[in-house]
């Protein structure tokens, strides 16, 4: 009995050894604080899958629009609807001779020494005509302006009255500017329209001027409502 009895004491005095901390067996106190440190917390859950925010993308990355078309070739679509059509001079006795390509635009008469329409536009487009009975040639050029607005050229270019004879022409409904003369020494006359970036230079040479003044009043209504109709 006493032998037993040792064993007991020897086993308690082990375990309590090996735990490093005193003999708490009594009161139960050893396997109270062998409870988790944090008591409550439990394994964090897997996040919840819940719907993107109205407007958000569901990959995380922005949705970006569909790439947007050229400038250059925005302006090479205004400037075709802008050109004159042979269903609009054809009832005015017209005929096309060269249909429209890709042009540089003529250059102002030289009192106009500070514009240069060479350098002002880009994108530009010209077709040539020809009166059906009478072969008076007709042409055409439409550009659009490198920067800004082509109604500044058009206001520059009223300083051709210095060496032309303006052309008084109606107000042209819709556009923002526009400009009409006859050269001196030349029986052509021609007009300049604005609207937006978009300049319209329509030049006719009949035989004298008083017809090419006549043709160009005709016509010029004619390129604004094509500028409008663009």
């Amino acid at each position: 009995m006493r032998g037993r009895g040792l064993l007991l004491v020897l086993g308690v005095m082990l375990v309590s050894g090996c735990s490093g901390r005193p003999n708490d067996l009594s009161d139960g106190s050893y396997y109270a604080d062998a409870q988790p440190a944090a008591q409550g917390s439990s394994v964090a859950a897997p996040p919840s899958s819940s719907a993107p925010a109205t407007g958000s993308s569901t990959s995380g990355t922005p949705s970006s629009a569909a790439p947007s078309r050229s400038e250059q070739q925005q302006d090479g679509q205004r400037v075709a609807r802008a050109l004159l059509t042979e269903s609009v001079l054809g009832p005015e006795g017209f005929k096309v001779v060269t249909p429209a390509r890709p042009a540089d635009p003529r250059a102002l008469p030289a009192c106009v020494s500070d514009v240069d329409l060479g350098r002002a536009l880009r994108s530009g487009r010209q077709a040539d005509w020809q009166g059906v009975r009478t072969a008076v040639p007709l042409v055409q050029y439409v550009g659009a302006a490198d920067k800004g607005s082509a109604a500044d050229l058009v206001r520059r270019a009223r300083r051709v009255t210095g060496c032309a004879t303006e052309v008084p022409l109606a107000a042209g409904a819709g556009v923002d500017a526009q400009v009409a003369w006859c050269e001196k020494g030349r029986p052509a006359c021609r007009v300049l329209v604005a609207k937006g970036s978009l300049l319209t230079d329509l030049e006719v040479a009949a035989s004298t001027e008083a017809r090419s003044r006549e043709l160009l009043t005709q016509l010029a209504p004619k390129a604004v409502e094509a500028l409008n109709a663009r």
